[in-house]
């Protein structure tokens, strides 16, 4: 441990914010649970994934969006809010935090105008008006109407109310969202308050609403009870792509200090409809790690009273040490990141910074809460399955499993099925652990993904496991194993298209190039506007200026629903200048290029070398070879249907997991 303090002092060092105690500068961002239940409170589930995370050493968790207008939402998609008398479950998640010390927090939000064309659609449809500094029309065409004074002091007392019924609740602070869209934000924009009263104009008028609502929270919360504000350091665009920059942000930050006691900076606007925006927001795996950093550092240099966080795929403890030491910044912000690996401040702590899962910001996690509200994550298959893994299961009956295959899907089922006591033998047929994916382990932006296979590998070597590479498996060989069980995890292939031409020798497959680019020669033609197709185009414009062109029979990016992710697939895109030709099919390839029929009629595309990223193929024959031989047999991963890094642990997870509990052999 004291090795650590070393190492990280900046990281580890308690932090005292008016009467309340941080343990660390690890601070939970506010993250938005899907899962509720009757009148806006948080499910069983919701508080044991919060629990989940005060486990982990955080100094806080915080519930993002909660509603200090109950008008605003109640529709079942974002009902939370805290002022009702009969939320009794508030009381329970922040206890729950308490008592692992951690600081539970409250995220404070009023939308206003929304920012999301969902919010504005039940808005709609319930007869609220989108609410305001100005009258404007958005770019989807709702319509906002200027909000009257009468309207703002009423809001203002409702964050005063609203902060004292989470302080009840046993919060022991809460943060204003002013940020993403949020109302605040519109009210801080130069370009959309246009106001001539006291409430807009100059950058002291534009705050005043967010600082009144501060000083009301104060004013009935004590000033020992901390309060943040969290605010965008540059809108990257807005709705009319001319946001404020970080220079305006300081000036609002100027504002803001001596009333919040904590400025967090995020960034973008989220009612801009650019990719970039949503992108830059929920940082993706194409940019940088500490991308956002530049934005808190210049902001601190302004402020003298409220301590400066800051966010933004923040997960290498000594890049965040860095930023600490450097002065950038206070407090590190994470939420990913501890959805991830929820012990990543215990690992620090204990000197075992090696050990962390880092998030590779696939924005899965945000994916599933949007598409199934669920808070989980691809690689950490537990993630929103707390209850299942806090109550006792019955004990496993000891089993003999042999696992065929060690890509993710494979290593995670070995993991699993060893640390619940089970005699396992893991199978590889090539020389390595990892599967097909080790051809992105030079691609920048999949570092993390790298990162994570390198961390499971040491697992695997630590574990009690026969690993067995170098091994081609077949029925005759499982059947002299006499395993109890089998779990068949052997992945998919490449799908090849039936287009003519499509053998000649200057067309791969994407994993081709993605392992040895100096294949891609002259000019490039992508066959397929997937994550593998588009990830590859963005890898050869980024690392090595080749602007290949993308080919798409579908009219859009084909997202394998993630939309999160698709987003910022699409931002790079645009921000690389990357061709893409959707709605057209390749037809005929030759020495010269690609023959195609487009939206507009034939048209063809040179090209020297040719990629086929078509999509996958699971490998369901091999994997069907292998089910009469033990009693247990499972298919995971892609050989059962080809699918992605979320699907394959989680499957491989919960299968290894019930191993010899229910059915026993």
């Amino acid at each position: 441990m004291v090795d650590a303090f070393e190492k990280f002092p900046n990281l580890l060092s308690p932090l005292k914010i008016g009467d309340v105690l941080f343990r660390n500068r690890i601070f939970c961002a506010p993250t938005g649970h899907a899962d509720i239940v009757l009148n806006g409170q948080p499910s069983t589930d919701v508080m044991m994934t919060f629990e989940r995370i005060a486990m982990g050493g955080a100094a806080t968790v915080a519930e993002g969006e909660v509603c200090i207008d109950p008008r605003e939402f109640g529709d079942g998609r974002w009902p939370r809010e805290i002022t009702r008398m009969d939320n009794y479950n508030y009381p329970r998640l922040a206890g729950a935090c308490t008592r692992h010390g951690a600081v539970p927090s409250m995220e404070l939000t009023f939308s206003g105008s929304g920012p999301h064309p969902i919010s504005r659609a039940m808005a709609k449809a319930k007869g609220i008006p989108l609410e305001g500094p100005s009258a404007m029309t958005l770019y989807d065409g709702s319509q906002v109407v200027a909000m009257t004074e009468e309207r703002i002091h009423e809001l203002i007392d409702a964050y005063g109310k609203a902060a004292l019924a989470a302080k009840h609740a046993g919060f022991g602070m809460v943060a204003i969202h002013a940020a993403h869209a949020r109302a605040f934000q519109h009210w801080f924009s130069p370009t959309e308050n246009r106001r001539t009263d006291k409430w807009g104009g100059n950058v002291e008028n534009r705050c005043r609403f967010a600082v009144m609502a501060i000083d009301e929270i104060h004013r009935v919360c004590g000033k020992g009870f901390p309060v943040e504000i969290r605010i965008s350091g540059t809108e990257v665009f807005n709705i009319q792509k001319d946001g404020y920059d970080v220079n305006e942000a300081c000036r609002i930050a100027e504002q803001l200090d001596g009333h919040a006691d904590i400025i967090n900076v995020s960034v973008g606007n989220m009612n801009s409809y650019l990719p970039e925006s949503f992108s830059r927001t929920h940082l993706s795996m194409f940019y940088p790690q500490g991308r956002n950093v530049e934005y808190a550092s210049e902001i601190k240099k302004h402020v003298k009273n409220a301590y400066i966080g800051t966010a933004g795929g923040l997960s290498d403890p000594y890049f965040m040490e860095e930023v600490l030491a450097a002065g950038k910044a206070d407090i590190i912000y994470m939420a990913r990141v501890l959805i991830c690996d929820p012990d990543l401040p215990n690992k620090i702590r204990t000197g075992r910074p090696e050990e962390i899962r880092k998030c590779m910001r696939c924005n899965q996690c945000f994916n599933e809460v949007i598409s199934h509200g669920e808070l989980a994550c691809a690689i950490n298959p537990e993630a929103n399955h707390e209850r299942e893994v806090f109550y006792s299961l019955p004990a496993p009956q000891k089993q003999r499993v042999l696992i065929i295959g060690a890509g993710i899907a494979g290593m995670q089922a070995a993991l699993t099925a060893s640390e619940n006591g089970h005699e396992v033998i893991l199978c590889e047929k090539s020389g390595e652990l990892g599967g097909k994916i080790l051809c992105e382990r030079n691609v920048p932006f999949k570092l993390r993904l790298h990162q994570y296979i390198q961390q499971q590998k040491a697992a695997i070597a630590k574990a009690n496991i026969d690993l067995r590479l170098n091994t081609e498996v077949t029925p005759e060989y499982a059947e002299n194993e006499c395993p109890d069980t089998i779990i068949a995890a052997v992945g998919s292939e490449p799908i090849t298209p039936r287009i003519p031409g499509i053998e000649a020798n200057h067309v791969y497959y994407a994993a081709d190039v993605f392992n040895d680019p100096k294949l891609a020669k002259g000019k490039v033609a992508i066959l397929g506007a997937g994550f593998v197709g588009t990830e590859l185009a963005i890898y050869l414009a980024g690392e090595f200026g080749i602007k290949a062109d993308i080919i798409e029979m579908l009219g859009e990016v084909n997202g394998a629903g993630n939309m999160c992710h698709k987003t910022a697939v699409i931002d790079m895109l645009m921000q690389h200048d990357i061709p893409t030709h959707f709605n057209t099919k390749a037809i005929e390839i030759n020495d010269k290029g690609i023959k195609c029929a487009g939206p507009e009629g034939d048209v063809f595309i040179e090209a020297d070398t040719i990629v086929i990223a078509a999509g996958m193929k699971a490998n369901q024959e091999e994997a069907l070879s292998f089910n009469k031989c033990a009693r247990m047999f499972y298919m995971i991963g892609e050989c059962k249907t080809a699918s992605n890094i979320y699907n394959a642990t989680g499957a491989a997870y919960t299968t290894a997991k019930f191993i010899g509990r229910y059915y026993r052999v």
